[in-house]
């Protein structure tokens, strides 16, 4: 049997883009988690999928609105990748961000080098995580920085090297 700090380990050995996953909540406040468990599904129609962990905070606010933002971190946004990998209650206010909001009406993390309003067109429970998958309803590109990476249970600039 695989342990969890075995699957973890090996996991880590797979570099990954960074994600800020952005909702809102029944008042339009915006809230967000830090996912790297984000892949495209298919092109026609556009299609990806964010699986979530339930013990996020914003994993409910995820599962009632069934609508949600995909911002793909640049290089240069490490801290907002660590600030929302952390629950609410250990962010200090210390991250400075802004947002704009997109025809969707999801959040758009200012300097994020891409962004995708998606709808939840499918669910699946699975042990402690749901994976939504999701029809991309709106496509921005603001920028062509080089992505954030994640590698290695580490944070990887691509254009470092």
């Amino acid at each position: 049997m695989v342990t969890n700090d075995q699957f973890r380990t090996a996991m880590s050995k797979f570099a990954t883009g960074v994600t800020v996953i952005t909702t809102i909540d029944e008042k339009g406040d915006p809230h967000e988690m830090t996912a790297n468990s984000f892949t495209s599904v298919c092109l026609e129609p556009p299609t990806i999928l964010v699986c979530a962990a339930h013990s996020t905070n914003s994993f409910g606010y995820l599962d009632q609105n069934k609508k949600f933002g995909v911002n793909i971190l640049g290089s240069d946004q490490q801290e907002l990748g660590a600030y929302f990998a952390k629950r609410p209650e250990q962010q200090d206010g210390s991250a400075v961000y802004s947002y704009t909001y997109g025809t969707t009406g999801l959040p758009i993390l200012e300097g994020s080098i891409l962004f995708m309003g998606c709808k939840v067109v499918g669910e699946h429970l699975y042990g402690d995580h749901t994976i939504f998958v999701a029809e991309v309803e709106e496509l921005t590109v603001p920028s062509d920085e080089d992505p954030l990476m994640f590698f290695n249970s580490r944070w990887y600039d691509p254009s470092s090297k």
